[in-house]
């Protein structure tokens, strides 16, 4: 299952992924933190959407449109 950034509000703003809570390669479960991100005005922590093993694509500080897919989870 893809991990895709949400959008924060208003729509095309970027999105910082700010910490992973997981590493490459963890077994996650379904509703566990996965990782912080933010925009100009929020801060939200994402969680896991199915259990798996957590394949990371996109790197903490990085900054990506709303909709890139961030994670699969295997």
């Amino acid at each position: 299952m893809q991990v895709l950034a949400p959008n924060l509000g208003q729509s095309g703003m970027q999105v910082r992924i700010e910490t992973w809570h997981k590493k490459q390669g963890d077994q996650v479960a379904k509703g566990d933190p996965l990782f912080e991100l933010s925009n100009e005005k929020l801060n939200e922590e994402i969680t896991a959407p199915a259990s798996g093993t957590l394949k990371i694509y996109v790197q903490e500080g990085e900054e990506v449109e709303p909709g890139t897919v961030l994670a699969d989870i295997e």
